[in-house]
């Protein structure tokens, strides 16, 4: 019996594993189902030589892991092979694997010219709607090359003409370099932004121009973008079964109460069988 097909999420943490595979380090991030599956399945399917860092438990990790919801500390710990402190990570680890470690972000906000906004956006009435944003993204910025991020429901929304506010630039923050790259995964396409400018290298399969072109800020290249390859059956398996067998991957195109539902079958399946 053949595989199901793709879904939207495996399509998503398939595209975004690509991306973390070939990098030394890679950070898992904080509340983060697809950072944490895309990060995870790119360990199984490129073992040697991909480091995890887990932010919460404060370990690197040389070991393949699952996906974890309520048990994502024990997996770090079973594999660790160092215990830092966040100075130690902040000021010693990331300038040392500068270019070579890689991790996904979900943005508030980011607009065609590569401004990230994780930390306020503005209301109808003027007033701002403020969020817990990641500490210490203008310190990914200019280490981690190329800067991924991710949005799981693409609209003008959230890929905007202009941030509302501006957190971090990470082209601007590594102009020096002359290689400076933010790669953007979304439910629709994969986008690259450079000096040059921005645009969408692949578009997911299924996905018409049409649909792409409303939810895309002008100013981004469309025209001549590939058809992202989709997950081969060896990444699907992977991903079900070994990865993350328990779909946390889903989470984040979930909604409420269809969300909180989810997120308690998982931590009731992770009670059961902890191992």
């Amino acid at each position: 019996m053949s595989a199901a097909p793709p879904t939207t999420a495996e399509v998503m943490a398939v595209a975004m594993s690509r991306e973390l595979q070939g990098a030394e380090l890679v950070q898992l991030g904080l509340a983060s189902a697809l950072g944490q599956t895309s990060a995870v399945l790119a360990k199984h399917l490129a073992p040697d030589g991909l480091l995890l860092e887990d932010p919460a438990a404060l370990t690197l990790s040389d070991r393949p892991r699952r996906a974890r919801l309520t048990r994502s500390e024990a997996e770090a710990e079973a594999g660790c092979i160092l215990h830092f402190d966040v100075t130690e990570m902040v000021g010693q680890v990331m300038p040392n694997v500068a270019g070579r470690m890689r991790q996904f972000i979900r943005p508030l906000q980011v607009d065609a010219k590569g401004r990230i906004n994780t930390y306020r956006v503005a209301r109808k009435d003027g007033s701002w709607l403020r969020v817990a944003g990641l500490a210490g993204l203008a310190e990914v910025a200019e280490f981690a090359n190329p800067f991924l991020l991710y949005i799981p429901g693409q609209d003008l929304r959230g890929f905007v003409e202009e941030v509302d506010f501006c957190v971090c630039a990470p082209l601007e923050a590594r102009a020096a370099m002359g290689d400076a790259r933010i790669v953007l995964v979304t439910d629709l396409a994969v986008f690259d932004f450079t000096a040059a400018g921005t645009r969408a290298r692949s578009i997911h399969p299924g996905v018409s121009m049409e649909t792409l072109r409303a939810a895309t800020p002008a100013g981004v290249e469309l025209d001549g973008a590939a058809q992202t390859a989709p997950p081969t059956d060896e990444e699907l398996r992977v991903l079900r079964e070994v990865a993350d067998p328990l779909g946390l991957r889903d989470v984040e195109f979930l909604r409420s109460e269809e969300r909180r539902a989810r997120m308690r079958e998982i931590a009731r399946a992770e009670a059961a069988d902890p191992a």
